[in-house]
């Protein structure tokens, strides 16, 4: 059991090649110092048998990747597909392969318990 389960969410195990989508507030620290909080989304997915999470979030746009709510694997199934550029992401490390990339993309924590898999309700980044 997760300690402190305000600070994390039990989301659903997706089937391979396939993400569950979360809510996410993010709280960005400005470079004048202010504090803003954003409602983002997050996903997990399943690929090769392997978890990961990642920000719902374009590192070059700041858009959402998925293309249809909740689709975020290319039509072969082997990649992460961005849809307002056409970035292509590498599902496992989150790498850019192909597009407008100023960086790979924003990984999440996640806890696998007994229960299922939890991932943060928060996080925080720096501008």
């Amino acid at each position: 059991m997760i300690e402190n389960n305000e600070q994390w969410q039990l989301v659903a195990l997706p089937n391979e090649g396939e993400a569950s989508c979360f809510e996410l507030i993010s709280t960005i620290t400005l470079s004048s110092g202010v504090q803003v909080e954003i409602q983002q989304q997050g996903f997990l997915i399943c690929y090769q048998g392997q978890l990961r999470a990642w920000r719902n979030h374009c590192p070059h746009a700041g858009s959402p990747l998925d293309w249809q709510l909740g689709q975020f694997f290319s039509e072969n199934g082997e990649q992460l597909l961005c849809h307002t550029h056409g970035a292509l992401f590498d599902p496992l490390s989150g790498s850019c392969l192909s597009g407008p990339c100023n960086r790979g993309l924003y990984p999440l924590e996640f806890r696998v318990t007994e229960e299922g898999v939890y991932l943060p309700t928060s996080v925080t980044e720096q501008l």
